[in-house]
């Protein structure tokens, strides 16, 4: 699933290319792919234009301008007009991409493209902006402005990692139950980071994922929003890490050379040459080096 530097590669490329841009037509091949009612998702987003594209934790979020040529205001009697678009968001889940084609009109659809969105001000051969997701685990939701704001509260998504201040980030650690592996995950707690990153800022940090959360000192906290911020941002700069699906308009990423323990168990350390381990935390996969990362021991058959 791609985390934060994946995610903001893809918003980033998406911005510079499709950001200003009219989507004059869209199309859904697979109505599940899109969250509620798909014919409502096609009237909503159809004639907006795109103001920009951003990164919100792991979503994508399209913020969409109303048409030129808005409805008339509602008269009495008369059909109420649709709500003004406010966003599109999208969540990529585990193997959701986007790519650029042509409009498929009475044409095949690329492999596994799911939506489709034809934009203004694009040469015929690259004017549409398609949704793929081989395992059709992603979502696309659009929001008028009232839903969007519900919608965000109840997302209830933790403040970005790349900004949140020091002194909240310990509040927030400190105030879990659970090893910092899990809190760290919990998109409630900080919003964006995944697998790669946590078990790269903890190593980093000569942390272990086993550590109880609430244990962390100022000091302790301090160090690993460092280097969380440090590793971050130099994933930002190699456009993430590819290591299986993940790829943005330009290209995937080349931060995965720069991996010190992810998907490097059973391999020496780069630090002192220790063996790193393998253990599962919260139902995920983690990669830390036991000397280095000091803690509780993971035992015979991991956690």
């Amino acid at each position: 699933m791609p985390e934060l530097p994946e995610v903001q590669t893809i918003a980033s490329d998406l911005d510079e290319i499709v950001g200003g841009r009219v989507i004059e037509a869209a199309a859904v091949t697979y109505p599940k792919i899109v969250a509620g009612d798909a014919q409502a998702f096609l009237a909503l987003v159809t004639g907006a234009r795109i103001a920009r594209v951003e990164r919100l934790g792991k979503w994508i979020r399209f913020s969409l301008e109303a048409p030129r040529s808005p409805h008339p205001p509602k008269k009495r009697g008369g059909p109420t007009p649709p709500p003004n678009p406010a966003a599109l968001l999208v969540h990529l889940k585990m193997t959701g991409q986007f790519g650029l084609g042509p409009w498929p009109a009475e044409g095949p659809w690329p492999p596994h493209a799911h939506a489709a969105f034809r934009l203004s001000g694009l040469p015929p051969e690259r004017d549409t902006l398609f949704y793929r997701d081989m395992r059709k685990f992603g979502r696309l939701r659009a929001f008028g402005v009232a839903d969007l704001a519900a919608f965000l509260a109840e997302l209830d998504q933790g403040p970005d990692p790349l900004t949140v201040p020091g002194e909240e980030f310990h509040r927030r650690l400190v105030a879990r139950r659970g090893r910092l592996k899990a809190v760290l995950l919990d998109q409630t707690v900080i919003a964006g980071l995944g697998n790669i990153y946590v078990d790269e800022s903890l190593f980093a940090a000569r942390l272990s994922p086993l550590r109880a959360a609430g244990t962390l000192t100022p000091d302790e906290s301090a160090r690993l929003l460092a280097e969380i911020r440090r590793i971050l941002n130099l994933a930002i700069a190699a456009r993430g890490s590819t290591t299986s699906n993940y790829q943005g308009l330009k290209g995937g990423g080349s931060f995965q050379f720069s991996h010190q323990v992810y998907g490097r168990a059973n391999q020496p350390c780069p630090v002192c040459g220790t063996t790193i381990q393998r253990l599962v935390i919260a139902g995920r996969s983690t990669h830390l080096c036991p000397l280095c990362q000091p803690g509780l021991s993971p035992g015979p058959t991991g956690c």
